[in-house]
């Protein structure tokens, strides 16, 4: 990938405008049905210009993917920074979710329509670290048991398909139906079914 090295003011500009246009498409389009030509018409480049940034559409693709990725994961850092209680930090996580794919839904369509179900995903640069909101979950549940608030009889990794599930379940619905009313209420009635499920009984 030629993504890492210093580049331009003009360069860093036609990257961008690379980087929207191919996420643009691929939420629409999808994967397969995409072309560079279409993502260099829509960007207003040369499609030899897109291979000086990207060797192959795949690398454009799961490179739109990490990016976007990795500001989500940034920005839930800052959400859960201060909150003490595991519980909190999952009520903040799932409100989180479904706020951030709501403002974004062009993302939101590229990440549960396309790369979600890209089997190629798992063995590109960018997966690894993209487990990362996994391992989140496991974090703040290990917290809460910890703390003496999260059963110990219950499998982490359960919990975890338990909450990834719902809220992919509620976003895909939701986009589904043409996005047409507001998902966040959503998270209010996930947490407390899911904490109650997992919270240790006195």
């Amino acid at each position: 990938m030629n993504v890492g090295k210093k580049m331009l003011p003009k360069q860093k500009e036609k990257k961008i405008k690379i980087f929207e246009a191919a996420r643009e498409i691929f939420a629409e389009k999808g994967y397969e049905n995409t072309t560079m030509s279409q993502i260099a018409f829509a960007s207003n480049v040369a499609i030899g210009t897109i291979y000086e940034y990207f060797d192959n559409k795949e690398e454009l693709f799961f490179y739109v993917a990490a990016e976007r990725y990795e500001t989500f994961d940034k920005e839930l850092k800052i959400q859960l920074s201060g909150i003490k209680s595991a519980f909190d930090k999952i009520r903040k996580y799932i409100w989180f979710y479904f706020y951030y794919f709501q403002k974004d839904p062009v993302y939101a369509e590229l990440w549960l329509f396309n790369i979600r179900l890209n089997k190629r995903l798992s063995a590109s640069n960018e997966h690894p670290w993209m487990q990362q909101s996994g391992r989140v979950i496991i974090d703040m549940l290990r917290e809460g048991q910890a703390e003496g608030i999260v059963r110990q009889d219950v499998s982490l990794y359960v919990i975890r398909h338990m909450i990834l599930g719902s809220l992919e379940h509620a976003m895909t619905r939701w986009l589904l139906k043409g996005k047409v009313y507001d998902v966040l209420p959503y998270s209010e009635n996930i947490s407390d079914l899911i904490i109650e499920a997992i919270k240790k009984r006195s």
